[in-house]
């Protein structure tokens, strides 16, 4: 048993393809085996977030003294990471860069209005069609990468006991005969073993390949609706100006540079969802600005905009 295996070549166990129907029959397999990994890592993740987000908010509580049932904790927390999705969607949106004409056409509607664009375009960002799993990449080629350094090793050792079979060729004797029957199943045992590397480089890749053909669907989903998330783009940097002028008066102590459209005066977490869904506050009126006005004049709170800086 003297054959040498043959390395898995990572960038060449998929070929590039972004159509799904157009992989061989045997890969098919294996995709959508990836496929289903991915959303059960997300799903994972996900469950993960709303614990941490739960512990923590448990302990706020407890320190100042407040008293909830777990089912309240619980839903308070689920929000919270819903909240907290919304508002990596607004940066994402921030960093559209709509254009300068259609900045200025914004800035002339009133918040309602305003507002309904940002519902708009966060309802196309975090629907399941612009869903992507390019967080769990990182992940994914570190396991890749550990695979086939496992792989390179196992490809060595395997080297050597080949060398060593060779040296005893011809060699006669009990003894000889022993050492080629354990190298013989050491060999064996190496190939198993290198089976199950590749295996796993070649589930990584697929994993890979599911979630850059996930992020090229969501980016042709995001480029069909570009002019309404442009617009919701638009309205989120001038909803986010209005309030942060409004936040930093002159002679401001302690400057604003981030605000949170969904509560720009601060909640309470433990608050229920509002009526128009929990998604978003009610527009801010002229009363309800000057509210805000004077609330970030007091320090900060939990229950106020982030401050940084």
């Amino acid at each position: 048993m003297s054959t040498q295996a043959t390395i898995v070549d990572q960038q060449q166990a998929y070929p590039p393809s972004t159509v799904v129907t157009d992989r061989p029959t045997n890969d098919l397999f294996d995709f959508v085996a990836a496929c289903e990994e991915l959303r059960r890592r997300a799903l994972d993740a996900h469950k993960a977030q709303v614990d941490h987000a739960c512990l923590t908010l448990g302990r706020q509580l407890a320190s100042e003294g407040r008293q909830v049932s777990k089912a309240a904790l619980w839903e308070a927390a689920r929000w919270q990471v819903v909240y907290e999705f919304r508002h990596s969607a607004d940066q994402e949106l921030r960093g559209m860069r709509p254009e300068a004409d259609l900045l200025r056409g914004t800035n002339e509607h009133d918040d309602t209005e305003l507002y309904r664009r940002r519902e708009q375009a966060l309802a196309l960002l975090l629907s399941d069609d612009a869903a992507s799993y390019v967080r769990l990449a990182p992940e994914v080629l570190a396991d890749r990468e550990s695979a086939c350094r496992q792989q390179g090793v196992l490809v060595d050792d395997q080297e050597q006991l080949n060398r060593q079979l060779a040296q005893l060729r011809g060699v006669r004797g009990l003894i000889s005969l022993r050492r080629v029957r354990q190298l013989n199943a050491e060999l064996a045992e190496l190939d198993r073993q290198l089976a199950q590397v590749q295996a796993e480089i070649r589930h990584q890749q697929a994993l890979l390949d599911a979630i850059h053909a996930a992020d090229t669907n969501r980016q042709t989903w995001l480029a069909k609706h570009q002019a309404m998330l442009h617009k919701g783009a638009a309205a989120v940097i001038v909803l986010t100006r209005r309030f942060l002028a409004l936040a930093n008066p002159p002679d401001c102590p302690r400057p604003i540079f981030d605000v949170d459209l969904d509560h720009p005066m601060g909640h309470d977490p433990l608050a229920p969802p509002i009526a128009n869904g929990g998604m978003s506050p009610a527009p801010a009126s002229e009363d309800t600005r000057v509210v805000l006005a004077a609330a970030v004049r007091v320090p900060a709170s939990p229950a106020q905009p982030q401050r940084q800086g």
